[in-house]
């Protein structure tokens, strides 16, 4: 494909309608979070604060506090505004840094930033956890002396940690092992330099809360609440995300151990959307590059790929949000190549020897990639065929409009 093709093709009619598409998802979303309170997921992750003692996850909730008795203004409001800050600047990084290597459509599909929009988790702290790995990275790579790179990544990647520990999966090991281009920041981290931000760690999972730690947090927020629930009578009662700071390892490992033991549908059902995802992000990477340039990005890539699923792979067993800890692979991912992050050496060997001997740069050379099939993929909440077919951009929306007539 020339470049004037490219272009051409960067302005289809498919990412035109994605890009409608996915504003109104999130205008829609947007405006039914000014309604979410006491039973909220979202806001409850954003709100848990140190009302009960220190407690893991509670820095977010204590910086809206501190800003809400600040400005005045209510502190699910201020969530709101930070979570769609973080979500539109991690976006628009990703839309200004793809150069040629992932097309505007991909970014904005259900596998990346779409992701959020159309799951209705643009006010959770997904998006300010990538940004803060984004922030790591440039830390690393900046030209300030050893000793300031290092306190600098550690203080974003503890605040990280103390916001959600999730990023310690998908960041802390990148960070420690995925190879940077400026070498002497790479040896540095590899240098147990990641030390501060694993004591943060071992803060988050030691202090991870309890049902009276939990009730405190719920009990401060209850002004909060009786605006934004008037007429729940249950408010005094922790509940969804605040509740869920009682949660142990032991009580993850058995849910996740049931959902994937539980028969062969719910575990199928996610190694076919993982696996969709996969061939997706790596079919559309590269595409407006030519012949076997295009094919030594998506081994790149791809090495990138493995790398960050064996680093995340503890979630699975810890937590059964499959669907984030997808967001956080294929983003965390794409960020790492756009900044010149390399997998080790053996792992890209060893994807090009797969690419080479199982026909999948065969597969690649000879399937183009289209804007439109983007449309008709999304990460489905619930198990069943109609949610499914529901969960894409083009069929949530024609669900919407088939369900007003």
């Amino acid at each position: 494909m020339n470049r004037q093709e490219a272009a051409t093709e960067g302005f289809s009619p498919a990412l035109a309608l994605m890009v409608g598409l996915l504003f109104w998802a999130t205008a829609t979303q947007l405006h039914s979070a000014l309604a979410w309170g006491h039973e909220s997921w979202q806001l409850g992750d954003w709100l848990i604060n140190y009302a009960g003692g220190f407690v893991r996850r509670g820095l977010t909730g204590t910086l809206v506090q501190l800003v809400s008795n600040a400005t005045g203004l209510q502190a699910n409001h201020v969530v709101i505004v930070a979570s769609l800050a973080c979500y539109v600047l991690l976006a628009l990084w990703l839309l200004r840094r793809r150069g040629t290597f992932f097309p505007a459509s991909l970014v904005l599909s259900c596998v990346i930033m779409g992701f959020p929009g159309y799951q209705d988790c643009i006010i959770r702290k997904d998006c300010l956890l990538l940004l803060l790995f984004l922030g790591c990275i440039k830390a690393a790579d900046s030209g300030l002396s050893p000793a300031v790179r290092i306190l600098l990544v550690n203080v974003l990647a503890g605040v990280a940690i103390l916001t959600h520990e999730a990023f310690a999966f998908f960041a802390l090991p990148a960070l420690a092992v995925i190879v940077g281009r400026n070498p002497p920041a790479g040896a540095v981290l590899r240098e147990l330099a990641l030390l501060p931000a694993a004591v943060c760690l071992i803060l988050a999972i030691t202090f991870h809360g309890t049902p009276a730690i939990a009730e405190a947090v719920n009990d401060s927020w209850l002004p909060l609440w009786r605006i934004t629930d008037p007429g729940n009578t249950d408010v005094e009662l922790a509940t969804n995300a605040i509740m869920a700071l009682g949660w142990s390892s032991e009580k993850g490992l058995s849910l996740s151990s049931y959902m994937l033991t539980s028969g062969f549908y719910q575990p199928t059902a996610w190694a076919i959307v993982y696996s969709i995802s996969i061939v997706l992000v790596l079919l559309f990477t590269g595409r407006d590059q030519i012949g076997r340039t295009a094919m030594e990005v998506k081994i790149k890539v791809a090495a990138i790929l493995l790398a960050q699923l064996v680093f995340i792979s503890p979630l699975f067993l810890l937590g059964v949000d499959y669907g984030r800890w997808l967001f956080f692979w294929m983003t965390s991912s794409m960020i790492l190549h756009i900044t010149g992050r390399r997998a080790p050496q053996w792992i890209e060997s060893l994807v090009r020897k797969i690419f080479e001997t199982q026909g999948i740069s065969w597969f690649f050379q000879h399937v183009r990639a289209k804007d439109w099939y983007l449309l008709l993929f999304g990460v489905p909440v619930c198990w069943n065929i109609f949610n499914f077919l529901t969960a894409s951009p083009l069929g949530r929306h024609v669900e919407m409009l088939w369900s007003k007539f």
